[in-house]
């Protein structure tokens, strides 16, 4: 890394364009395909690596990535590690200290939402392993493709499957979807959290792709390269230091809506050192409209 400037150059995997998009859609298919199936292909996703330059927030002022104007931001926030332990402590004692923070750092915040929480580690016998996603507490290998969690249309979608009861009132007003990330370990050596600058992103950059599961199908985007984007990192981020960025805001306002983001592989990476571990905290943030319509009522927080 250059002392001077805090940045680095190193290659992150970007999604690669290809004609088949223009007939075909992109996606994923995460369930086993029948073996007399005349098309057992599980993705039509193509990637590419492209080397880019990333700087180390670090060399930079305290608090000066904002949530609304770069699509993230910074926190310090004692991990007690005993809150991680097994789900039970995640869903009993981190979560409502994750909803906690948000309702601390964000404005207008009226209800949170929790609808799924991961947990990740660079480690060989994870590589490879057929994991159950609906397993919360299975370990998965980081992500190393630039995306962002959510569509659009999958946030909407989401809000009806699981908040049907409120759904009409709570699309009528500002729809957030927040991650919060944190290493587990002391530091992260190996293998930290790129993030993309919101506001250096045009829509044109995204391309939406299917995730298909079993009972269930919503949609990531993920991130074609461009000249303008801007990338940031932070040099071992410690359990304490929690990163807060956007997957989706249904305000038109802020300069970043969204901040595609993917782990890499430190260059600076020292002999030895601590695999990464990691727990990211997914939530959808509701500000409720202005005018409530006099047919419906505010639901309660829950």
């Amino acid at each position: 890394m250059s002392p001077a400037t805090g940045s680095l150059f190193i290659s992150l995997k970007f999604l690669k364009w290809l004609p088949l998009y223009e007939i075909e859609k992109p996606f994923q298919i995460f369930i086993n395909i029948p073996e007399d199936a005349t098309d057992r292909r599980t993705t039509n996703l193509a990637f590419e690596n492209v080397k880019v330059r990333i700087q180390d927030v670090r060399s930079f002022p305290p608090k000066h990535f904002l949530l609304d104007k770069h699509g993230f931001t910074y926190y310090s926030h004692r991990l007690e590690v005993g809150h991680i332990a097994d789900r039970e402590s995640v869903e009993q004692q981190y979560l409502p200290e994750m909803e906690s923070l948000l309702k601390s750092t964000l404005e207008s915040v009226d209800r949170v939402y929790f609808f799924d929480w991961r947990l990740r580690k660079n480690a060989p016998e994870v590589e490879g392993t057929l994991v159950d996603l609906n397993d919360l507490t299975t370990w998965l290998r980081p992500a190393l493709h630039l995306h962002v969690d959510q569509s659009p249309v999958a946030v909407i979608r989401r809000v009806l499957m699981q908040l049907p009861e409120d759904a009409e009132y709570l699309l009528q007003g500002r729809i957030r979807v927040i991650n919060l990330w944190r290493p587990i370990v002391d530091a992260v050596r190996d293998y930290p959290l790129a993030i993309c600058d919101g506001s250096t992103v045009s829509p044109s950059d995204l391309v939406e792709a299917d995730h298909v599961r079993r009972h269930y199908m919503g949609s990531t985007m993920y991130l074609k390269h461009n000249e303008r984007q801007k990338f940031y990192f932070m040099s071992r981020q410690t359990k304490d230091e929690v990163l807060i960025f956007k997957n989706f805001d249904s305000a038109e306002t802020p300069a970043a809506t969204y901040a595609p983001h993917a782990s890499f592989l430190d260059p600076d990476i020292p002999e030895a050192f601590t695999p990464r571990q990691s727990i990211e905290v997914r939530a959808l943030v509701f500000t409720y409209p202005n005018s409530t319509p006099t047919e419906m009522v505010p639901p309660p927080l829950r």
